[in-house]
């Protein structure tokens, strides 16, 4: 733990020119949410270059599978810096090969808050990631049962979002609005 600034907006990038802006933003995390594992090997070798670290979104890049061969694959050969999957067994494989592990999860209903805490003291996640981003009333259930930091995302449009959402106890938000990544 310990990776995110308290307040941090962390860059999520869905191609190629997103990634750029991202590189050339001030920050310091970048989310990959969409790509192909052919191009892996060059996004996360110019992340590294510009001081960046590299979280991939397991669930949604293509080419790669959720088992142990691949999570280790891109432990050592890619070298990502960390994972993000609402797949527990993709977290627990990250944690083995030293990736910092992301529990993303969705909060529905109250049910989906309990799979999220069960999980979590299942996996011992680094980060949780809930989503949608306006369910923040509801993140300090989770941050109190599980002891992690919450990273926020989705539907984070401006600045004006903020607010609410670091005050209900959120360590970064996450958004592919690149006017937010400044």
């Amino acid at each position: 733990m310990g990776l995110l600034k308290k307040h941090s907006v962390i860059p999520a990038v869905r191609n190629m020119k997103e990634f750029e802006q991202a590189l050339a933003s001030p920050q310091e995390v970048i989310f990959l949410l969409e790509g192909e594992l052919i191009h892996l090997q060059g996004i996360v070798s110019s992340a590294k270059q510009a001081g960046k670290k590299m979280f991939l979104h397991l669930d949604m890049v293509k080419g790669i599978k959720d088992d142990e061969a691949s999570i280790h694959f891109l432990s050592k050969a890619i070298k990502i810096d960390g994972v993000i999957s609402t797949r527990t067994s993709s977290l627990i494989h990250a944690k083995k090969y030293g990736l910092m592990a992301i529990q993303r999860g969705f909060l529905i209903d109250s049910h989906s808050v309990k799979t999220i805490i069960n999980s979590a003291a299942h996996v011992n996640p680094d980060y949780i990631e809930i989503l949608p981003s306006y369910s923040h009333p509801k993140i300090g259930i989770i941050q109190r049962e599980t002891g992690i930091d919450i990273i926020l995302g989705g539907f984070i449009d401006g600045p004006e979002d903020l607010p609410p959402l670091f005050g209900a106890g959120a360590i970064a938000v996450s958004t592919s609005h690149a006017s937010m990544w400044k």
